[in-house]
C-alpha cells in the first residue's frame, strides 16, 4: 500500500487539464517524430474532443462495436493524431475486420511512435476497418460530414424498424468535427441541406473555424457567411438530445 496525501490528489479541473495536455503532447510529439502531419488542429481541438468523448458521447472503449454506441467522425482527417491520442488514452480495444475482439488496444504507444509509418495503427488519416474506433475513412474534405448524414439516416431507419414503446434499442447520436476545408466542398452543403430537410436531430457537426488553410488565410478563397448558409437550411444550434 502507499499513502496518498491531499496534495497528490488532482481536483476535477486539474485532471481535465492534464488529460487535455496529454492529448496535445502525444499529438505534437508524433508529428515531430514523423516529420509530417498537422499539429495545429490537435492542439486547438484537444479540449473539444476530450469533452465530447469524456462528457457527452455514450461509448464503451471495451466494446467499440456496441451497436448503440454514439459515433464520432473526424471529417478533417488530416488532424488524425487527435483521434489516435484519444483512442490510446481511452484504451479503446481492437477488433478485426470480422468484428472479432482481439484483446489488445486499438492504438498502442508504439503505433503513435510510428505515426504515418507502414503498418502503424496510427496512419495519416482515419481508416475504417484498419483502426478500431474509426467509424468511417475520412481524408477527402467534406467526405466525413457527408457520411455522418448517412449514419444519422441509418439510425433513424433502425429506430423506426426495431424500437418499441418503452424499449429503445437504437437511439445513438453522431458527432462530426469538420474544418474550413470541409465546408468549402459542395458535398458538405448538399449533405447539410438533406440533414435539415429530414430533421435529423441525432446529428451534431462541430465547425473548427480557424481561418487557415495550407495556402494561407481562408480569405484567399472563402469569404462566405457559413452561419447564414446553415441557418438558411433550417439547421438549429446545439447538441442533439437523447430521444
Amino acid at each position: 500500500m502507499c499513502a496518498t496525501t491531499a496534495k497528490n490528489i488532482l481536483n476535477s479541473a486539474e485532471l481535465d487539464e492534464l488529460c487535455i495536455n496529454t492529448i496535445r503532447t502525444l499529438s505534437i510529439d508524433a508529428v515531430q517524430a514523423a516529420k509530417s502531419g498537422h499539429p495545429g488542429t490537435p492542439m486547438a481541438l484537444a479540449p473539444l474532443v476530450y469533452t465530447i468523448w469524456n462528457r457527452i458521447m455514450n461509448f464503451d472503449p471495451a466494446d467499440p462495436i456496441w451497436p448503440n454506441r454514439d459515433r464520432f467522425v473526424l471529417s478533417n482527417g488530416h488532424a488524425c493524431m487527435l483521434l489516435w491520442s484519444t483512442l490510446h488514452l481511452t484504451q479503446t480495444q481492437a477488433v478485426n475486420a470480422e468484428y472479432e475482439r482481439l484483446g489488445q488496444p486499438s492504438v498502442t504507444l508504439d503505433d503513435i511512435r510510428r505515426f504515418r509509418q507502414l503498418d502503424s495503427k496510427a496512419p495519416g488519416h482515419p481508416e475504417y476497418h484498419w483502426v478500431s474506433g474509426v467509424e468511417t475513412t475520412s481524408g477527402p474534405l467534406g467526405h466525413g460530414v457527408a457520411t455522418s448524414v448517412g449514419m444519422a439516416i441509418g439510425q433513424k431507419w433502425l429506430a423506426a424498424h426495431y424500437n418499441r414503446p418503452g424499449f429503445e434499442i437504437f437511439n445513438y447520436r453522431i458527432f462530426a468535427v469538420c474544418g474550413d476545408g470541409c465546408l468549402m466542398e459542395g458535398v458538405s452543403s448538399e449533405a447539410a441541406s438533406l440533414a435539415a430537410h429530414l430533421g435529423l436531430d441525432n446529428l451534431c457537426w462541430v465547425y473548427d473555424n480557424n481561418h487557415i488553410t495550407i495556402e494561407g488565410s481562408t480569405r484567399i478563397a472563402f469569404t462566405e457567411d457559413v452561419e447564414a448558409r446553415f441557418l438558411a437550411y433550417g439547421i438549429e444550434e446545439g447538441a442533439p438530445e437523447r430521444q
